[in-house]
């Protein structure tokens, strides 16, 4: 993963909200486990790739499956993603940079008032992402985990 570059010009604060929206909407759909609909935040070729994987996921279809075989992982459990210090720069008028600190965690059941909530792991996240016709989409992701979470 790439430093970010501080005296990098930063997006103005309309559009930062904006993709800001765009990432809440994203983590909602992800704590959901709707791995379709997540696949579709992505470019059809979109990457998704971790430091601790020996590959890259690559493509919607792949995207799909990846979060189904999580969800079906992680039953029973409530996992519910915390996004920060977001920052976002452009590298040209549809493409953007975006970086942030994704933190994870988990309860054992449905309703989040009668279980313990637990932290479960900390990222760092590396996203480039593309406005295709008015939408963001992902068209590359890389995450790397803090810690030994495998």
């Amino acid at each position: 993963m790439n430093t970010h570059d501080l005296t990098t010009q930063l997006v103005p604060g309309d559009l930062y909200l904006e993709i800001q929206q765009f990432y809440a909407v994203q983590l909602k759909i992800l704590d959901r486990g709707d791995g379709e609909q997540w696949a579709r935040t992505f470019t059809p070729d979109g990457i998704f790739q971790a430091a601790d994987m020996p590959e890259p996921l690559v493509g919607r279809e792949i995207l799909t499956k990846a979060i189904e075989l999580q969800t079906t992982k992680h039953e029973g459990l409530v996992l519910r993603h915390w996004l920060g210090q977001l920052t976002v720069e452009q590298i040209d008028e549809n493409t953007f940079r975006a970086q942030s600190y994704v933190m994870v965690y988990v309860t054992p059941d449905r309703t989040l008032l009668s279980g313990e909530v637990h932290f479960r792991h900390h990222t760092l996240c590396d996203d480039e992402l593309v406005r295709v016709d008015g939408s963001w989409l992902v068209r590359k992701r890389y995450v790397e985990t803090d810690g030994e979470y495998k």
